[in-house]
């Protein structure tokens, strides 16, 4: 219920000044919550929402804006795992693959698009190198398929001409480039724009979205740092 003791309409996804002085209000006057998420970052944001749809009841508090910290000023990279399959762990570049797959087609389309990104291959670049990153790139466009990323979406990697190359880095030095190795990942326009949405989609749902509101001491279980 809210202070003047009329609930929040079910749906209603927008964060102003009203709505976080009665949000606010509530919370101040000991309404509990099933869950309280400290931090409103992506993660706290991303948290807020996933337990706000399963119908539990939230608070997310965050000490400054959403988006105030490292989820402002991330690479904006939302990348499917290559860089885990480099060390080793295949589970979780699966899994960074489905969720680039979620964030591109159906989460995000609008705030996620594709990226080229080129390697070159340089006199210092040796080919038993420049193979072995070929095969990386074609184990990551397997996990690309298996995810059902469509090509449409995310094009496979291949190789490039030396024209190629300069065309698409026209920085690099002509003299002893081979070509280069294309693979495509995805590319965040505005990171900051992801946590509101986030953020707004779990107002949504009946979360508290608190900002400017610092939680200085925690005590027993049931908190989550999402900063």
């Amino acid at each position: 219920m809210t202070a003047a003791g009329w609930p929040t309409p079910p749906g209603n996804t927008s964060l102003d000044a009203r709505r976080r002085d009665r949000e606010l209000a509530i919370t101040v006057d000991g309404d509990p919550v099933d869950v309280l998420v400290v931090g409103g970052g992506v993660t706290g944001a991303g948290v807020a929402l996933d337990a706000a749809s399963r119908g539990l009841s939230v608070a997310l508090a965050e000490a400054h804006d959403l988006a105030f910290g490292t989820s402002r000023w991330s690479s904006k990279l939302v990348h499917g795992g290559l860089r885990y399959l480099a060390g080793g762990d295949v589970a979780v570049a699966w899994e960074s693959a489905v969720e680039r797959d979620i964030l591109m087609r159906h989460t995000a389309p609008h705030l996620v698009r594709a990226l080229p990104i080129v390697t070159p291959l340089t006199p210092e670049v040796s080919r038993s190198a420049a193979a072995l990153v070929h095969t990386g790139l074609r184990i990551g466009d397997v996990l690309r398929r298996a995810a059902g990323t469509p090509h449409s979406v995310l094009p496979g990697p291949r190789r490039l001409t030396a024209v190629e190359t300069l065309g698409l880095a026209p920085a690099l030095r002509e003299t002893g480039l081979r070509g280069g190795l294309v693979y495509w990942d995805g590319q965040l326009v505005d990171d900051a724009r992801l946590v509101v949405a986030l953020a707004r989609t779990a107002a949504g749902h009946g979360a508290r979205i608190l900002t400017r509101l610092r939680v200085e001491h925690i005590e027993g279980p049931g908190a989550a740092d999402g900063g």
